[in-house]
């Protein structure tokens, strides 16, 4: 199971690196040509990089929910002993599980109704707007793995991702 929750945190680091990197593409070729060849200018440079940059940004969210370096308030949490902080940290991960699924399942339902419309951008491309709203579902789906993972090793372990990093 480790394999594969490392392959898969690798993966979306390379999707959303990639999708950072077609995004600096394009934006370079749409500001050079604005000033050298207007006529070349695409008009869906603009709604591609947003598309990408929710995909990179939901996606690099996932990866710090693996690493558990979201904020919290850590002053607070030290104060408790090591018993309490994994009961803690337990509450939380039950609570990132029902948020999670909470955000796949309306995700999933606002996919399903730009299927059902037809939802389309306004540019040449007219892009489907349910590739844009997918990001929602997909990242919380790998999100939701993360976190049933971070409650695997802190339940069998007892101790946190946090911690085991910083030993």
């Amino acid at each position: 199971m480790s394999c594969l929750i490392a392959f898969l945190d690798d993966l979306i680091g390379w999707i959303a690196a990639a999708a950072i990197a077609i995004c600096f593409v394009l934006l370079t070729f749409n500001v050079g040509a604005r000033y050298l060849a207007p006529s070349l200018q695409p008009n869906w440079v603009f709604e591609v990089c947003v598309f990408l940059l929710v995909w990179a940004i939901l996606l690099g969210v996932a990866r710090i929910e693996k690493r558990a370096q979201h904020i919290r308030v850590d002053f607070l949490f030290n104060m408790f002993g090591p018993k309490v902080q994994v009961a803690a940290e337990v509450l939380a991960l039950i609570f990132a599980v029902v948020v999670a699924v909470f955000f796949i399942y309306s995700g999933w339902i606002v996919v399903q109704e730009a299927i059902l419309w037809d939802e389309r951008t306004e540019s040449t491309l007219r892009l489907p707007f349910w590739v844009f709203y997918l990001a929602l579902s997909v990242s919380f789906t790998v999100h939701l793995i993360f976190i049933l993972e971070r409650l695997r090793l802190l339940l069998f372990s007892g101790q946190s991702v946090r911690q085991s990093q910083s030993h």
